[in-house]
């Protein structure tokens, strides 16, 4: 009876197995392997660490959800040959780059690639012209015009309420007339002309003005300069950008998601930002 039993187990095993042999092993769908997309996410060392986290965690979800590959150099100022060659030979789908330093350097980097699509997020007002070019590349940025809109309304406040203005800037961001009309010229001072320090300080004890106010991106002497005068001082170059990151990561996520591209200088939607003036 032992003997027959063990027959009988032997017998059981060998159908299980048999019938095991006969059955395919799953293949993955050549389509779904060929949705797949790939990124190389690249961050300069000023992004927040609330930035990071919400990345990380979107990246995550991406891969999990959205059948998306990723690698992540963190905490790069600018892209070495060895990165550069790396992102030539790998098959990235695209190349995100974020932070307002790092975005200077890889644009002109970014245009000797054009066999990957560059997503470059700049978090600060641009203040100088861009041309980006090639069709390979997006840069997304709020530009010079939104500055000039966001200050309009306090600009004109002062005016308004009699409490005069001495500017200061460079000649390369030259005061809106509207502000600073041609027959006030007086109270306009080029940082970068020779003098110019001698005549403003003379010009702030003549007009006695309720601000100073900076322009132009100024350097850390040119403010001591303007703080000198004892006078309110507002640097108007200081106006930040805070990026709404849930929100760029939406844009960012339904860009993969759907292929679309439109490449060029970008400005960002308005629910992706919000401008502090730091007044």
């Amino acid at each position: 009876m032992k003997s027959l039993f063990r027959y009988g187990v032997l017998l059981g095993l060998l159908l299980i197995l048999c019938t095991a042999c006969g059955k395919q092993i799953p293949k993955i769908d050549p389509a779904l392997l060929q949705s797949k997309s790939s990124l190389l996410v690249v961050t300069d060392p000023a992004l927040s660490a609330d930035a990071r986290q919400r990345l990380q965690n979107a990246l995550s979800e991406w891969r999990n959800t959205k059948q998306l590959a990723f690698e992540w150099l963190p905490d790069v100022t600018v892209l070495t040959s060895e990165q550069l060659d790396k992102i030539r030979s790998s098959s990235y789908d695209y190349i995100f780059v974020a932070g307002h330093n790092l975005v200077q350097t890889t644009l002109p980097l970014a245009e000797d690639i054009p066999e990957r699509k560059w997503l470059l997020l700049d978090d600060r007002i641009l203040r100088n012209t861009l041309t980006v070019k090639g069709s390979h590349i997006v840069l997304k940025a709020v530009q010079e015009d939104r500055l000039r809109s966001e200050w309009e309304e306090w600009v004109r406040q002062q005016i308004v309420t009699g409490r005069p203005i001495e500017w200061v800037t460079t000649s390369a961001y030259p005061i809106p007339s509207d502000w600073a009309p041609a027959e006030e010229a007086e109270t306009v001072h080029l940082a970068d002309a020779e003098g110019w320090v001698q005549q403003f300080q003379f010009a702030v004890k003549a007009h006695k003005p309720a601000w100073v106010v900076g322009f132009a991106p100024l350097d850390a002497a040119q403010l001591q300069r303007l703080r000198a005068t004892h006078a309110s001082v507002v640097d108007m170059n200081n106006t930040t950008v805070d990026l709404q990151w849930n929100e760029v990561l939406l844009s960012l996520q339904h860009t993969f998601s759907t292929g679309a591209w439109s490449p060029g200088l970008k400005s960002y939607e308005e629910r992706e930002f919000r401008i502090l003036k730091n007044l």
